[in-house]
């Protein structure tokens, strides 16, 4: 697994692009994702799997099972993740948002422990992490 992690609007999407092969499948780019959609995925295809903020978004009222599932779901595939740090700035005053951002981060620490691969793009300038 490869994540590519940045702030909104750092060229996270065209890093992932210039890496890809054309072949490769992306979900959650246009249209939000299913997690059935990527354990149907055989393991050597390439693919590309964005806004899974948003994805946690809609599982929060089960956190720790939701992250169980994602990380079951792309365990020992071709991934790579497209993830916008939503972990700094300002503190959300909505209690829901606070909850989202809290749960992302705790999903991210179990995506960037995993991963084979972390890219941070800062404003175009793509730095290896790991």
């Amino acid at each position: 697994m490869h994540v590519v992690i940045g702030g909104a609007a750092n060229g996270k999407r065209r890093f992932v692009r210039e890496l890809m092969p054309a072949e490769a499948r992306w979900f959650g780019d246009e249209t939000p994702f299913e997690l059935v959609q990527l354990n149907e995925l055989p393991a050597d295809q390439p693919t590309v799997v964005c806004n899974v903020e948003e994805w946690m978004a809609s599982h929060l009222d089960d956190e720790e099972r939701s992250i169980h599932n994602f990380l079951t779901s792309i365990a020992r595939k071709n991934i790579t993740l497209i993830i916008t740090d939503i972990g700094r700035g300002i503190v959300p005053m909505e209690a829901r948002e606070r909850a989202l951002r809290d749960a992302c981060g705790r999903l991210n620490q179990h995506l960037m422990k995993e991963a084979a691969e972390v890219t941070r793009i800062w404003y175009g300038i793509p730095q290896k992490l790991k």
